[in-house]
């Protein structure tokens, strides 16, 4: 039996809008709440038109990720699988309830070779990404697209390299004296340090699909920045500065005379003060502006004071007509410097592009934004698209569309021109269908460009060409939830019924879950944020132990969540109606983004004992196991090196205790390396240490690094020695490691060192899947949770709001009105009235789209809901998800309270309150 047993029957308006929209008659737009059954449908929807007559090839379901893909691959071949070996009643059956009717047996016969038809269409059922798509139509038509015959596309870390490369070469081009660049670059460097311009470049790199937009028409882009910020033509930073301290009308007797009347305060905040301060010699525009004006740029309230106004009344209006003076040339200052920043990164990153794509193209290389817009490119083109469509349109007849809400406006571009004809009033008479489904509820990746809204706007667009077309469309809602116990989906409705959080996942009204499963239940348990200790421990005075209070937030809750789940798996604890106990399994935790907290709870669940598979991305060159391997190879290089061998004794590698390697270092002669210190020591462990390191040098191959790590992880059993520290995730990346490793020996100079070195200037990231159940307690951000689900779900960082990540955006690229242009100001002082409406309507995107994570993270529970975090000495919870489910569910939770008194926990809803949380481990 199920562990989610449903309603059996399940109801018939569940079963009508499930065929409604697998119906192969109609083109059909879907919207779909979390745990609907979106995939079954695509499914039934794909079986269907191969039932009635449709050839694979005809086919093209385009998803949003390879995985998404691989499930649905799998899940078709096992119903086809199932059908060629099932007996008559049982195919008719299925057959019955996937059209509900009765098929004949022509039918059966047909079910029955469906199977081995999908087998034997070259290349299978075509179930792709849509840059998997886009690759195989460019292999396709390479001519046409203007790509070359051979081209391959890049992996992430060529991509980064490639970027890396040409942003280097730019900078120094820049600072060599290159005509076209040194300006832009002077200007960057004059503003910002090197990592904000880094950052900067990076970020606007990221939205590539923009980029490229801006950069097709970048003195169209400069003069739509001037019009919006209203900067006057010809504006220069430099004059404006020069002309601001140039023409400052005092000299020092005018303030001397200021000065007898109103003595200043030496360090005070008065205007006088202010003014005592300026250096005349030595004047410039900020100085003047810290005098006269508040840091917002206006002319304080009642200025000049009385006093001053009483005793100076030839001065007072000459002192007022500097201030307003001032107050007009700081605003032009802004406006001009925030135009030659911006223009100064426009150059740069057109400089930087154009080194990048002359790379890609001396190479025969495509990178995936490349993939869709160079498609998209193709099939906008008059003299070609025709052609390709034409060549296209005896095997491509029916689309599919799924998670369309992450679909970006340039791969709906593409969707676009496949079905143009298809709704083409007078047309071909052909059965062509698209079907599409999301959910704009669950969007949740702008930074890949995902507009939310687009879905339903393409949905209405479609409607209205199908009518225009005298085609069938059709609308369908699936709001039944197969995933969700009903009290957890009550819940959810409760926190998405206040108005403004409706608005942020583009609800008109009220959001109404339906529950299908047999069972009730569901729970949601809120155990209130920890916030950080007082008192933090001063780093240069540490103490010898720490006091078991100055654990930050942040791990006490880590450790809070490790009890708890500890606690519920020795106890066998009951998981609801499913008639077993909690397994590690069932459990999934869900953070924001991967903070410290994130690194806090997998250390956490490893010190409880918890089976988990760690990080679900890993850095490769910042991963601690591999840092203790190249910590390895520079001792081994350079034995002198005392901080990288400290580092080495106390990995796991050696397992040195602090006392251990405390009591070998501090007694060292003055000058006597802690090389020449284990070479000298009597102590076991730092002897065994010193045999296993000459062993190792004397041993090492300089030429050969894939070898010698091979050698010290597994026949020196350093893999084992890792594995009890960290657990399984360092499998995913040794396994890279030395991958790298290996490819570092086919360099033309390959040495431990060059490796060393290259590993060090490498950003890679291993992108591990743990959607599957079986690794023990998975801990994930909510965009890597999208799709997943568990019994039992944890919000871990619930108290966290997301005004940081929206105020620090560097980068604006907008390509709606007032049109494509790129606008640069890292801090809300460097912005002018009209550029806060860019960085206001980001703001206010990202807070919709935060809310549409907690949508998506409290769907993933099936039948248990936790939400917990942690708090700095001075956040607020208000505003944050905690508070947002607290204050929806308060009115129907009960309290639970500890011996004085203090909150632990608010359990919904109140009729089954589960046990008080564990409590957290001192130290």
């Amino acid at each position: 039996m199920s562990e989610r047993p449903l309603f059996d029957p399940l109801p018939r308006r569940i079963l009508d809008l499930q065929r409604q929209a697998a119906d192969p008659a109609s083109s059909i737009w879907v919207e779909a709440n979390a745990g609907s059954g979106k995939t079954r449908v695509l499914t039934d929807r794909v079986l269907r038109l191969l039932l009635s007559g449709v050839a694979p090839d005809q086919i093209l379901c385009l998803t949003y990720t390879r995985a998404a893909a691989a499930e649905m691959r799998q899940r078709l071949s096992g119903r086809l699988a199932g059908w060629a070996l099932s007996d008559d009643a049982e195919l008719s059956g299925a057959l019955a309830a996937l059209r509900d009717a009765p098929p004949d047996a022509a039918a059966l016969a047909r079910a029955r070779t469906l199977f081995a038809t999908a087998l034997e269409t070259p290349g299978g059922l075509r179930i792709q990404t849509i840059h998997a798509f886009c690759e195989s139509l460019l292999h396709r038509f390479p001519v046409e697209a203007g790509v070359p015959v051979n081209f391959r596309v890049l992996d992430d870390f060529e991509r980064q390299s490639m970027i890396l490369a040409a942003r280097e070469q730019v900078i120094a081009a820049g600072i060599n004296g290159d005509p076209a660049l040194e300006r832009p670059v002077e200007v960057l460097f004059d503003a910002l340090s090197d990592f904000a311009i880094s950052s900067a470049i990076d970020l606007a790199l990221a939205e590539n699909a923009r980029l490229r937009h801006i950069l097709a028409d970048r003195d169209g882009a400069k003069l739509r920045l001037r019009r919006l910020v209203k900067a006057r033509p010809g504006d220069d930073s430099a004059a404006i500065g020069a002309e601001i301290v140039g023409r400052y009308p005092f000299g020092r007797a005018e303030h001397e005379q200021l000065f007898a009347a109103c003595p200043p305060r030496p360090g005070g905040t008065r205007f006088e003060d202010r003014l005592a301060a300026l250096n005349l010699e030595v004047l410039a525009a900020e100085d003047l502006f810290e005098a006269y004006l508040t840091k917002d740029g206006n002319i304080p309230a009642n200025f000049p004071k009385k006093e001053i106004a009483v005793r100076l009344p030839g001065l007072a209006p000459r002192l007022l007509a500097e201030a307003e003076r001032l107050a007009r040339l700081r605003a032009r200052l802004s406006r001009a410097r925030l135009v030659e920043r911006s223009e100064s990164l426009l150059d740069v990153l057109g400089a930087i592009s154009d080194r990048y794509e002359a790379a890609k193209r001396a190479r025969s290389l495509l990178d995936f934004d490349d993939l869709v817009s160079r498609l998209r490119g193709l099939l906008a083109d008059r003299a070609q698209g025709d052609w390709v469509r034409y060549k296209l349109d005896g095997g491509l007849a029916h689309i599919l569309v799924d998670e369309s809400q992450d679909t970006n406006p340039e791969q709906w571009q593409v969707i676009d021109a496949l079905v143009a004809e298809y709704f083409e009033p007078g047309g071909i008479e052909r059965h062509r269908t698209l079907f599409a489904v999301g959910d704009g509820k669950q969007s949740i990746y702008s930074f890949q460009g995902a507009e939310p809204q687009l879905f339903l706007d393409s949905g209405m667009r479609y409607e209205l060409q199908a009518f225009a077309a005298q085609r069938r469309f059709e609308r369908v809602r699936l709001d039944t939830s197969f995933r969700t116990l009903p009290g957890v989906l009550a819940a959810v409705d409760a926190v998405f019924r206040d108005e403004g959080r409706r608005a942020a996942v583009l609800e008109e009204a009220t959001i109404a879950h339906k529950p299908a499963r047999r069972d009730e239940g569901g729970t949601v348990t809120l155990w209130p944020p920890l916030r950080d200790p007082e008192e933090v421990v001063d780093p240069h005075n540490w103490p010898t132990a720490l006091p078991p209070d100055s654990r930050s937030a942040a791990r006490q809750v880590a450790e809070r969540m490790a009890a708890e789940i500890a606690g519920w798996v020795r106890a066998g604890r009951p998981l609801g109606a499913r008639g077993r106990a909690v397994r590690p399994d069932d459990v999934l935790i869900l953070v924001q983004s991967r903070s410290s907290l994130f690194h806090e709870i997998i250390r956490a669940l490893h010190r409880a004992g918890l089976q988990t598979p760690g990080a679900d991305r890993l850095d490769v060159a910042g991963h601690i196991g591999v840092l203790d391997l190249l910590a390895l190879g520079d001792v081994l290089l350079n034995p002198a090196d005392d901080l990288q061998l400290a580092a080495l004794l106390r990995s796991p590698l050696f397992g040195l205790s602090e006392d251990e390697l405390y009591a070998l270092a501090a007694p060292r002669l003055p000058g006597q390396t802690l090389w020449q210190a284990l070479q000298a020591s009597t102590v076991p462990a730092a002897a065994a240490a010193h045999g296993r390191l000459h062993a190792w040098r004397g041993r090492l191959d300089f030429g050969r690094p894939y070898e010698f790590f091979a050698r010290v992880l597994y026949a020196e059993e350093g893999l084992r020695a890792f594995h009890r520290r960290f657990g399984g995730e360092v499998d995913d990346v040794f396994a890279e490691f030395l991958e790298l490793a290996l490819a570092h020996e086919q360099t033309p100079q390959p040495s431990l060192q060059g490796f060393l070195a290259s590993m060090r200037a490498r950003a890679v990231t291993i992108k591990r899947e743990l959607g599957e159940q079986g690794g023990g307690v998975r801990v994930m951000t909510v965009h890597g949770a999208k799709g997943l689900e568990a019994p039992i779900v944890i919000l871990a960082d619930a108290a966290s709001r997301p005004e940081a990540r929206q105020t620090s955006r560097p980068v604006y690229l907008p390509v709606d009105p007032p049109g494509p242009l790129l606008l640069h100001a890292p801090s809300k002082s460097l912005h002018v009235p009209e550029s806060l409406v860019l960085r206001n309507a980001e703001a206010a995107r990202q807070q919709d789209e935060y809310w549409r994570k907690l949508y998506v993270a409290m769907t993933r529970a099936e039948d248990e809901l936790y939400v917990t975090g942690a708090l700095t000495r001075q956040a607020r919870v208000d505003g944050t998800w905690y508070e947002a489910i607290e204050s929806a569910l308060a009115p129907e939770a009960e309290t639970q309270c500890d011996a004085g008194g203090e909150l632990i926990a608010m359990l919904y809803p109140r009729e089954r309150p589960p046990a008080a949380p564990a409590a957290a481990p001192a130290g």
